[in-house]
C-alpha cells in the first residue's frame, strides 16, 4: 500500500489553506500555448528531504470552478515538471456550458485545489 507523505489544500490565489509543514506555493508559471491561456498555474515547492527524486505519485483534485462561485463546469487538473523539489499544477475549465460560446472554450483558470503525495519507493509492492 502506498503511504501518503504530504498533502495540501490550496486556495485559488495560491494561498496554502492547510498543508504539510514546509510546503510552499507560487503562482508564476505559464501553462504554455493552451488557447492563449496567459500566466496561470501553480508551482508546489516541497520541503527539503521529503522525497529523494521524482519517483512519487501526485494525486490532484480541483474544486468546482466558477467566476461567481461554483457553476459545475467541466474542470481538469494536471501536474507537470515533477522533480525532487516539487511540481507544477495547471487547472482548466470548459466554459461552453455556461457561456454557449462556439468552438474551443477551455481555458486555464484559478480554482481551489487539493493534493496528496504518495511515496512509491517505500510503499509500493513490485509485481
Amino acid at each position: 500500500m502506498l503511504k501518503a507523505i504530504a498533502l495540501g489544500k490550496i486556495g485559488d490565489d495560491g494561498t496554502v489553506l492547510k498543508a504539510t509543514p514546509g510546503i510552499s506555493i507560487s503562482t508564476s508559471i505559464s501553462p504554455g500555448n493552451i488557447f492563449n491561456g496567459g500566466d496561470i498555474g501553480y508551482t508546489v515547492t516541497l520541503p527539503p528531504g521529503l522525497v529523494d527524486d521524482d519517483d512519487y505519485v501526485v494525486q490532484l483534485t480541483a474544486e468546482n470552478y466558477g467566476e461567481d462561485g461554483p457553476d459545475y463546469v467541466i474542470t481538469s487538473i494536471a501536474s507537470r515538471n515533477q522533480s525532487a523539489n516539487g511540481f507544477e499544477v495547471i487547472i482548466w475549465a470548459d466554459r461552453i456550458q455556461t457561456m454557449m460560446n462556439p468552438g474551443y472554450s477551455i481555458k486555464p483558470v484559478r480554482s481551489n485545489w487539493h493534493f496528496v503525495i504518495y511515496d512509491i519507493k517505500n510503499g509500493a509492492k513490485k509485481s
